[in-house]
């Protein structure tokens, strides 16, 4: 999923950075906007990050 940028506008991560937080730490998990960009991970409820 990081070969996509992040959606949400307050995030904003770029292909190949996970997701951040809004004081621009990284998330715990990838924001549900972006995971849904890949078809396999459509129906997930959560990704961590790693």
């Amino acid at each position: 999923m990081e070969s996509h940028a992040c959606p949400m506008s307050t995030c904003a991560a770029p292909a190949g950075s996970p997701c951040r937080t809004g004081k621009g730490k990284v998330a715990i998990q990838y924001h549900t906007a972006r995971f849904r960009l890949v078809p396999q991970l459509a129906k997930a409820l959560s990704v961590p990050t790693e």
